[in-house]
């Protein structure tokens, strides 16, 4: 299913967030394989459960680098193939910085249906030191392994990261990202959980005429005001026990928030 492509049409899409358990090869991790996507898959199933159009996988990366190891690249390719087997939703994948290369490879192979891309068009920086964007590659890498029909939403002035020039408006990263070659943009708060200004979604909304999402913060109280603005929806945090991203998906947050938009 290509989401974009209803999202132009008028549909609205709740995109829940699988986030994996930390992966071999990670950081101070102390799980193996086998753990991981089995966590996964039973957040995928609680999700097409409680009745979400789409997920997306993420990988948690503790100590984060800007690029993924090879280890962490099997392993979340292990991950995608047991998740396909087992939900029939839209699939997307989020690699985190600038693994472009990896999730879109990974959804090509894996099934997917599109790729989150975090610094896609904004120079930023963080513990890591100066990040680069990497449109113009990832649209390039994109044509060469013949990915074409993976979509791309990609991040604007992102989650965790600062930008490297405060007066570039995010309007103009909208603008930006749509002429690069984006399918989507992802607007966001300033970190996970942390609330997406209707401010900041209103001024992308009239600035591109791809479809808008947001990217954290939702939840029961502003799902609705959210979904008035927003072509689609990113889902995580809130719909995890005690809204820790270390803990599962708790099915009865999962169907509040479907109940929340208007779903049920």
């Amino acid at each position: 299913m290509d989401i974009v492509k209803k999202m132009k049409s008028g549909e609205k899409f709740l995109i829940g967030m699988v986030h994996c358990l930390p992966l071999p090869g990670t950081y101070n991790a102390d799980t193996d394989i086998q753990q991981v996507a089995e966590r996964a898959v039973s957040d995928a199933k609680a999700l097409e459960t409680a009745g979400f159009d789409a997920l997306i996988i993420e990988n948690e990366d503790l100590c984060c680098d800007v690029q993924m190891r090879k280890i962490q690249i099997a392993g979340l390719s292990m991950v995608m193939y047991a998740v396909r087997s087992a939900v029939s939703l839209p699939i997307g994948l989020c690699c985190g910085s600038l693994n472009y290369e990896e999730a879109l490879s990974i959804a090509l192979v894996g099934g997917g249906s599109f790729v989150r891309l975090p610094v896609f068009v904004d120079t930023v920086m963080n513990y890591n030191g100066i990040i680069f964007p990497c449109s113009a590659k990832a649209i390039d890498y994109r044509r060469t392994i013949g990915a074409q029909r993976i979509n791309i939403l990609a991040d604007i002035q992102v989650k965790h990261y600062y930008m490297l020039n405060p007066e570039v408006k995010i309007g103009v990263s909208a603008e930006w990202a749509q002429r690069q070659g984006a399918d989507a943009v992802i607007v966001t708060g300033a970190g996970s959980g942390l609330e997406t200004s209707m401010e900041d979604l209103e001024c992308v909304k009239n600035k591109v005429k791809i479809p808008v999402v947001v990217g954290s913060g939702v939840n029961k109280e502003n799902i609705r005001e959210q979904l008035e603005v927003a072509d689609g929806l990113i889902i995580g945090t809130c719909l995890r026990t005690d809204g820790k991203m270390s803990e599962p998906i708790d099915a009865v947050r999962a169907e509040e928030i479907i109940q929340a938009a208007g779903y049920a």
